[in-house]
């Protein structure tokens, strides 16, 4: 079993991976992917462990369909994009400014990390 250090460890890892100024999937626009990758990083060092130990894991945040990306939104993770503060995490959702929320929810299969998309299995 995965402990949250090692979780959040691997998301750090998976976003120090990705191009800061290429979106590395589709339905990712250029102006969101630059806002994205560097709030994600942030997150992650913000919120990573509290949201690992509630029961987030990688395809629920950063996870797109393995050959659509983000143009499947329902392969989507909550933090994809992420062009908006993140106010709140809890074990059942992640509260952004106005009235955006993604609930906690089932994961999609086959989905995968979006450092992950495009590569081989």
């Amino acid at each position: 079993m995965t402990s949250s250090l090692e979780l959040v460890l691997s998301w750090s890892r998976g976003f120090a991976s990705l191009s800061h100024d290429q979106p590395p999937c589709p339905g990712l626009r250029s102006i969101d992917w630059y806002q994205t990758h560097p709030r994600c990083t942030a997150w992650i060092e913000e919120w990573g462990l509290q949201a690992a130990d509630l029961g987030w894991d990688t395809l629920r945040l950063f996870g797109v369909h393995p050959t659509a990306g983000t143009l499947r939104g329902d392969y989507t993770g909550a933090l994809l994009p992420l062009t908006k503060a993140v106010l709140d995490v809890n074990a059942e959702f992640i509260r952004f400014p106005v009235t955006r929320s993604f609930r906690l929810s089932p994961v999609k299969s086959p989905g995968v990390p979006i450092w992950d998309f495009g590569k081989s299995p």
